[in-house]
């Protein structure tokens, strides 16, 4: 039997807000234990709904990845504006639209990874909410593959970007609201925030775990497994190399055309890596990288969800590939999330030191040590933030 759950947004007392003037940060993903979503509720009780800001990929999860979103001009009637444009400006809210609220109401399902971002969007709302006298709630959601956090801290005043705004591990550990808690705490604001809790998370589940209705968060995120792989799975966007984007299973496979499948699964079986079985695979992505070519490569399978390390197990595999195509054309030199002077690999690695030993082929168990090292001090710097 499923666990009982119980979200942010199923808990809320709609009556604080029905005096107000109500913005919603939300999309698809914005939906209670009954899969109603959020803005026909909060219309269905005669809430004063006078804007909702849509992040990546759209209200509904139409767009890709660093796909320009405009064209939803509303939904319900209500004006929608988007936080995901043509440029790096289009990222912020504008705000003149904060005339239109007076409650801002964040309500998205993340994935638990640095890359995502939705978390990236709440902390650049948050940023001009500051002396804006609006107040923000944030209905708490789970972090869906658990409060585990792996990687390094990217040091942001070198490598921050849309995929790496604030201070994160690459597998962050926390839920939308212990972010919140954390992003206000760290800048000091002052503005009026309100959380509300989840009732019946440990941080040691999963999504599926619950008796709550799982549904993708974004175009590419299908299951619970590619998000528990993306940590180390959104690496291979810094490549030509297909992460699967185009295929029916992102974030689980890899390949590319010139790849002899079943020499790939050979390498990798050697690195003995742990919590994850790989089989050989060829695919053709409908579209982006390799789009309409045939893909030699791997399928990636979660054998043990507590012994997987998605972060370490997408370094070793990207050696591997290294090791058997070369560097030539190996890595993604076009801009990356607006930013054309660093390149993408570096903006998801985040951390010189880590990048350094992964340029030039350190020994897997240096970058083990690290990364351990790294852990062990994020482990003891998050906690006060913590809710659960």
């Amino acid at each position: 039997m499923k666990r009982k759950l119980l979200h942010g947004t199923d808990l809320f007392d709609v009556r604080t807000i029905e005096n107000s003037r109500v913005a919603l940060i939300a999309n698809h993903t914005s939906i209670d234990k009954n899969g109603q979503s959020i803005l026909s509720k909060y219309l269905s009780e005669k809430i004063n709904v006078t804007a909702v800001f849509s992040l990546e990929h759209g209200f509904f999860p139409v767009a890709q990845d660093m796909e320009s979103v405009g064209k939803e001009n509303k939904v319900k009637g209500v004006p929608v504006y988007s936080l995901y444009g043509g440029n790096e400006s289009s990222l912020r809210p504008d705000r003149s639209h904060f005339n239109e609220f007076d409650v801002v109401i964040y309500d998205i399902q993340d994935v638990g990874s640095r890359y995502y971002t939705y978390l990236a969007s709440l902390a650049m709302f948050m940023d001009l909410l500051e002396g804006s006298g609006k107040k923000l709630v944030v209905l708490d959601r789970i972090n869906p593959i658990g409060g585990k956090i792996e990687g390094s801290m990217l040091q942001v005043e070198k490598y921050q970007s849309f995929v790496g705004y604030f201070p994160l591990m690459h597998r962050h550990g926390l839920t939308s609201a212990e972010f919140a808690n954390y992003y206000y705490k760290s800048r000091k604001f002052t503005f009026d925030l309100e959380i509300v809790k989840i009732q019946g998370w440990t941080r040691d589940s999963y999504f599926d775990e619950y008796d709550y209705p799982w549904i993708p968060t974004s175009p590419n995120m299908p299951t619970v497994d590619a998000a528990l792989l993306y940590p180390g799975g959104c690496l291979i966007e810094g490549t030509e190399i297909s992460e699967g984007r185009g295929t029916t299973f992102p974030f689980q496979v890899v390949g590319k055309e010139s790849i002899d499948p079943f020499k790939l699964k050979k390498e990798l079986d050697r690195t003995n890596i742990q919590g994850v079985s790989f089989a050989p695979l060829e695919f053709r992505p409908m579209f982006q990288k390799c789009a309409m070519k045939r893909c030699g490569g791997v399928y990636i399978t979660l054998t043990d969800r507590e012994k997987a390390q998605p972060f370490r197990a997408y370094i070793q595999i990207m050696q591997v590939l290294r090791k058997m195509l070369g560097d030539t054309d190996f890595f993604r030199t076009k801009a990356y999330e607006f930013i054309e002077d660093v390149p993408a690999i570096e903006l998801l690695l985040g951390d010189e030191k880590l990048i350094d030993m992964f340029y030039n082929f350190a020994d897997f168990r240096e970058i083990d040590l690290y990364l351990t090292e790294c852990e062990k001090n994020a482990e003891e710097f998050f906690k006060e933030f913590l809710f659960y």
